[in-house]
């Protein structure tokens, strides 16, 4: 969620082969949406409308980070407040808590569920650096102080706790978890690295074992708790401390492994003794391609990882289940994920109909893959500064782009010999409803569309895939939802890959 960080380069490959016409009510995937900026850091007014834009467009997860600093006392001190018992959420300021009850109310009263994911900036009393303010903030996090914050976050949304403030109402609970915002990013956890070597990911790997015992002590002891959240490049340049590392070795020097599964015998990494597994039940990744400007089939660098070369992050899984560092077969969620637009970004931004495009191909690389239960779009709106991000739905005065209806009602065409495969998904529609919807053809994008085969969606999250005879032309999906209202349509697509 800073823009050098978080972006990087994808390849889509394999496209498997088309299935019958309807998807398998097996495969499900949920949507994450993130946008903390509208969701967390604006007004109420402003949370509510954008909550509005993701119930009406299916989401099914929001995705927050709980910025440490935001919710604790004290921030800019050096020393902990005098008698402040860290893992007590009534010894939080309750005012700081107001944006986060508000976003756990709003979000479950409209049907999606939270994913929250405890995270620096922290407050300066929490680091075990001698530095800067500004370094503070994400140096050196303290394990037994983070456990503390991550036991009052889990006792505030234990789903028994009472918010004085609304007359005693009882908050929502929240049992969906990651553990710190890409952490292999010295925007988010610094030191990554000294002379001596890689320092974080043995940070990292204390910070989720604080997480957890701080998430049993609270009641979340069986909840969802995800690893991970890594960005997907590195830098080879800049200083140490502060430069990218690559996710590929973050995550094996965090799980203490090298590229072959061998285990690793370093001190410097805490590696030098046993390993006791990390119980948690999946794996978060952001698979953003380079710059939010490169297609979803670019692959990035050897140890990077992108929504197309997620094989890496499989082997990496899959070795260290064999050493007993994690549990075995762990799903993949992505949880944050987008790509810039030109208008307004000029330097990263791809064309608004690219944006839209490659979000549907994203989907559909995502959907073939099993192993992968989740799929992220960031963010709802751009933002004010061109330095940030401008992956929005919506330009930041709110009209919308043609990512809209693409999110809305994704498709995806592809060639298959002499037919050609429509995959798609009713986002919206409720889960495991019956809906029919009719795959169109035109010779023209405003030209008149005829319909060419009417499907029968079952599946549990909406998804087609089936095949239609090839013709010229583009293609579109429209859709009249069977709890009434207008036909909805998707984007207007052309054959790809």
């Amino acid at each position: 969620m800073i823009r050098f960080i978080s972006l990087s380069g994808a390849l889509a490959a394999l496209l498997i082969a088309a299935l019958p016409s309807a998807a398998p009510a097996s495969r499900v995937q949920r949507s994450i949406f993130e946008d903390d900026q509208t969701l967390v850091l604006s007004s109420a007014a402003i949370r509510e409308r954008t909550l509005d834009d993701l119930a009406t467009l299916g989401v099914d997860t929001v995705h927050s980070v709980v910025f440490w600093n935001k919710v604790a006392p004290a921030p800019l001190s050096t020393h902990r407040p005098g008698g402040f018992d860290g893992s007590n959420p009534a010894a939080y300021p309750a005012a700081l808590w107001d944006r986060y009850d508000g976003l756990v109310r709003g979000a479950q009263a409209r049907g999606m569920d939270l994913l929250l994911s405890p995270s620096s900036p922290m407050p300066a009393w929490a680091s075990q650096c001698h530095a800067s303010l500004k370094v503070r903030k994400v140096c050196r996090p303290n394990p037994t102080q983070f456990k503390r914050f991550v036991q009052a976050l889990g006792t505030r949304y234990s789903g028994t706790y009472h918010d004085e403030d609304e007359g005693g109402a009882v908050l929502p609970r929240v049992s969906r978890w990651s553990v710190w915002n890409e952490p292999n990013q010295g925007g988010w956890l610094q030191p990554q690295a000294t002379k001596r070597g890689a320092v974080a990911p043995a940070l990292y790997r204390q910070l989720v074992r604080a997480a957890i015992l701080g998430l049993r002590e609270s009641g979340h002891g069986s909840d969802e708790i995800l690893f991970g959240e890594t960005a997907p490049i590195g830098r080879s340049s800049g200083p140490a401390a502060s430069r990218p590392t690559p996710p590929g070795t973050f995550l094996r020097d965090a799980l203490c492994i090298d590229s072959r599964g061998r285990a690793l015998r370093r001190r410097s990494l805490d590696c030098s003794g046993g390993f006791a597994k990390l119980p948690v039940t999946g794996v978060a990744h952001h698979p953003y391609t380079r710059g939010g400007s490169q297609p979803p089939t670019a692959k990035g660098n050897r140890d990077e990882i992108t929504i197309s070369s997620i094989s890496r992050l499989k082997t990496i899984l899959r070795q260290a289940g064999a050493r007993h560092r994690l549990p075995k077969r762990l799903p993949i969620q992505y949880t944050e994920f987008g790509f810039q637009t030109n208008p307004p970004d000029g330097l990263f931004g791809v064309s608004l109909n690219k944006q839209a495009a490659w979000i549907n191909e994203s989907d559909f690389i995502a959907w073939h893959d099993p192993s992968v239960r989740a799929v992220a779009q960031y963010e709802m709106r751009d933002e004010a500064s061109l330095a940030a991000f401008q992956t929005g739905l919506r330009f930041l005065d709110g009209r919308l782009k043609p990512s809209w209806d693409a999110y809305r009602l994704p498709i995806w065409v592809a060639r298959r010999g002499s037919q050609l495969l429509v995959w798609g998904q009713l986002r919206p529609a409720a889960d495991g409803a019956v809906e029919n919807v009719d795959i169109q053809n035109a010779p023209t994008a405003n030209g008149t569309y005829t319909t060419v085969k009417t499907v029968t969606v079952r599946s549990r999250k909406g998804f087609l895939n089936t095949k239609v005879p090839k013709r010229a032309g583009v293609w579109r999906l429209s859709w009249a939802p069977s709890t009434g209202g207008g036909a909805i349509f998707s984007r207007v697509a052309r054959p790809g890959r």
